[in-house]
């Protein structure tokens, strides 16, 4: 089954991925940083952030923000992942490799065959219908 769901959230930065993607442009520590590279997503009013959340094959993934949304893309439609020691050293921080998004994800949801056909989803998919 698959499925997509747009929505909105009070805090943006909740989403598995927003601390590897947004990284803080400012001498603050990312919790508590309000520039970020590539920009923190805008807040729609009373309404909140908006959001994504995506669902195949029992599987969901989440986004709050198109940077965030074609990371995933990115990194998932490689024949070959990159390992998480290889994407995690790519970010200054606290947060080691068991904590990276891609290391977090169920390993059923790693396989080519699995990706490829998410990929094929997600292709259709644009963040901006939000």
């Amino acid at each position: 089954m698959k499925n997509k769901t747009f929505g909105y959230t009070e805090d943006w930065k909740t989403s598995p991925m927003a601390y590897w993607v947004h990284i803080e442009a400012d001498d603050k520590p990312w919790y508590i940083s309000e520039k970020f590279d590539p920009p923190a997503p805008v807040r729609h009013g009373s309404l909140g952030y908006p959001y994504l959340t995506i669902e195949l094959d029992g599987f969901r993934f989440s986004f709050t923000s198109e940077a965030q949304f074609e990371e995933f893309k990115t990194i998932m439609a490689r024949k070959l992942l990159p390992t998480t020691m290889e994407l995690s050293s790519k970010r200054l921080g606290s947060k080691g490799p068991n904590s990276h998004w891609l290391s977090r994800l169920p390993a059923k949801t790693k396989p080519w065959k699995y990706r490829e056909k998410l990929m094929k989803y997600c292709n259709q998919i644009d963040f901006k219908e939000n």
